[in-house]
């Protein structure tokens, strides 16, 4: 069976939030591409949409840093 692989996304910020993203996943230890996706899934699970709930999973990803 073949691994699915990542699908890209590409998002076009302003320079001064491109600036805030940027400091904040340096001082917090995240990457961007990490970070970003994890706040889609969260905001996603949040609203309920097109997922059944998995009680085992942790909606919050590994936690800060995870690679």
């Amino acid at each position: 069976m073949a691994k699915e692989s990542p699908v890209k996304v590409t998002v076009l910020l302003a320079t001064d939030e491109f600036e805030r993203l940027d400091n904040y996943c340096r001082d917090r230890g995240f990457k961007k591409s990490t970070l970003i996706a994890r706040l889609i899934r969260q905001y996603l699970d949040m609203e309920g949409y097109g997922v059944t709930r998995d009680p085992n999973r942790n909606p919050f990803g590994r936690g800060p840093g995870s690679r």
